[in-house]
């Protein structure tokens, strides 16, 4: 048997033996949002998040040579860009409530706790620089969706009172029948 790192506990799953590694900001991260304020911000956050919010000078790229689409370009060029971002240091531009998020929700987090992103689907390396990008601005925007609640309309909060009430009489009108009912067997025996 291997021998475990310090900080490894094993899991057994159907006779797997696998070590787990826990960091401590993800143990300190894991939470749900603190108020409806904050809830407020994170949609306001959402909707207002472009690609081009994303400082490209915090990002960090490589390229390397390809084995997507390309032919015989690829293995002469470097047209693979893998992208990295390390939220420790550089996510200053993510608010502290986001940043909290993305570190409970992307599975694309390194150990170093960093984002790191690879595009080889173009044989040009500006076009897959491009798409490694979209692809972390889809991530951020990913990670903070996923515990985000929907938002109730006042049509559909309505709608929802309505059957509410509904139900609420339905019920009522059922209950009277029943009452009724038991009522009249009360009366049939008479006074002897």
């Amino acid at each position: 048997m291997r021998k475990l790192l310090k900080g490894a506990s094993l899991t057994v799953r159907s006779s797997i033996i696998t070590p787990k590694f826990y960091s401590s900001w993800r143990e300190e991260t894991f939470s749900k949002w603190k108020d409806d304020e904050e809830i407020a911000k994170a949609r306001e956050w959402v909707n207002s998040f472009k690609e081009s919010d994303i400082p490209r000078k915090n990002c960090v790229l490589t390229f390397a040579a390809s084995s997507g689409p390309g032919g015989q370009n690829v293995n002469k060029l470097s047209t693979k860009a893998t992208l990295h971002l390390d939220l420790a240091s550089k996510g200053d531009f993510l608010p502290p409530y986001i940043l909290r998020k993305v570190r409970e929700n992307s599975r694309h987090l390194t150990k170093k706790d960093e984002i790191v992103v690879q595009c080889d689907e173009s044989r040009k390396q500006s076009d897959n620089t491009e798409h490694a990008f979209h692809r972390l601005y889809t991530i951020l925007k990913a990670c903070v969706e996923h515990d985000l609640p929907g938002e109730t309309s006042p049509e559909k909060h309505k709608h929802v009172k309505d059957l509410q009430n509904a139900e609420r009489m339905q019920r009522m009108k059922i209950k009277n029948m029943q009452k009724s009912k038991k009522d009249s067997r009360r009366n049939k025996g008479g006074d002897l």
